[in-house]
């Protein structure tokens, strides 16, 4: 589990309410993400701790620069240190332009940009599941694209669709996330990571959101301050598939939240530790995770709350993203 972020502020919640709103002064800035995935780290420094990661096409606001980096807020709401060349800077109305231009999202694990429409041109960048780029035109088979800095690219259409298709296609679930989340079985866990490159336990759980079109808080102990309360403290007859498990420890009568998983039902849940794997509740299981149950604390329901809550918003809706 990360630690909590502490600078998930009120500035986030008038964010929320308006994308122009002077938060950071008279003349915030913005940028978007320009690489595959791009790392975020605590301080400015490469040997800083990494925060979280974006995807290529995420929007964010820089808050300021220094040194050959930027400090920067995403989407959910967490700020930390990315290098300049990750982000491509704009002003609010090349910012605005670039979302209500037309953009494609890439569908599978990984791909590769082309110089030319062909398999066998240069490569331009490579490109991960989620990744959102604009779209400008097509070519046969292929998306003629442009990337954040302005760079052109190629990508075979089947490794991708329209963003606006996607997103009227997006059905958050409890069958369409737990099926996105058995997609990652296997893959490395990576602390502060998001992406198919590697996710942290709270990273997976916001990936398998964000693939069905929500945006959930970045850390485990943010995400517990968010949804619907469950009761578990008579067992776990009251959790529905879907619902997000918050592992710890009590401090002071306090939960001190280090870890999360999705639950899947018939007491089995998924989870980033080693590696994106199923465990269960239940000792008669054969993945029984003894030390984690034994140190469940709550569970919270999403996908009740999208919309309702500002730790749950849906990509559609949630101001960044929005013409």
């Amino acid at each position: 589990m990360k630690k909590l972020n502490t600078i998930f502020i009120a500035g986030f919640c008038l964010l929320f309410l308006n994308i122009s709103s002077p938060v950071y002064g008279d003349t915030p800035q913005y940028g978007i993400a320009d690489q595959s995935v791009i790392n975020l780290r605590q301080m400015p420094s490469f040997a800083a701790e990494m925060g979280t990661q974006a995807l290529m096409g995420t929007p964010v606001h820089i808050l300021e620069t220094e040194h050959g980096w930027s400090r920067v807020m995403t989407p959910d709401g967490y700020t930390s240190w990315t290098t300049q060349e990750s982000v491509q800077p704009m002003t609010i109305d090349q910012y605005k332009a670039w979302n209500v231009a037309p953009k494609i999202i890439v569908t599978v694990y990984f791909s590769i940009l082309r110089a030319q429409p062909s398999q066998s041109a240069p490569v331009v960048s490579d490109v991960v599941w989620g990744d959102i780029l604009r779209q400008n035109g097509t070519y046969g088979a292929y998306y003629r694209l442009l990337l954040p800095d302005g760079r052109t690219a190629f990508l075979q259409k089947a490794n991708a669709m329209p963003f606006n298709k996607w997103i009227a296609t997006r059905r958050p679930i409890a069958k369409n996330i737990i099926a996105t989340a058995k997609c990652f079985i296997g893959f490395p866990y990576l602390w502060g990571g998001t992406s198919v490159k590697g996710m942290d336990c709270s990273g997976f759980t916001k990936t398998c959101f964000f693939l069905n079109g929500v945006i959930l808080r970045r850390d485990a102990s943010q995400q517990a301050q968010t949804g619907d309360s469950v009761t578990i403290s008579t067992g776990f007859d009251n959790l529905k598939p879907g619902d997000l498990l918050f592992f710890g420890s009590k401090k002071g009568g306090k939960n001190h939240v280090s870890h999360v998983g999705l639950y899947i039902g018939n007491g089995e849940f998924i989870h980033s530790s080693g590696m994106v794997h199923i465990s269960s509740l239940l000792p008669t299981a054969k993945d029984y995770d003894a030390y984690n149950t034994k140190r469940l604390l709550c569970a919270r329901r999403m996908l009740t709350r999208i919309d309702r809550d500002s730790g749950i918003v849906s990509i559609a809706r949630h101001p960044f993203y929005q013409k």
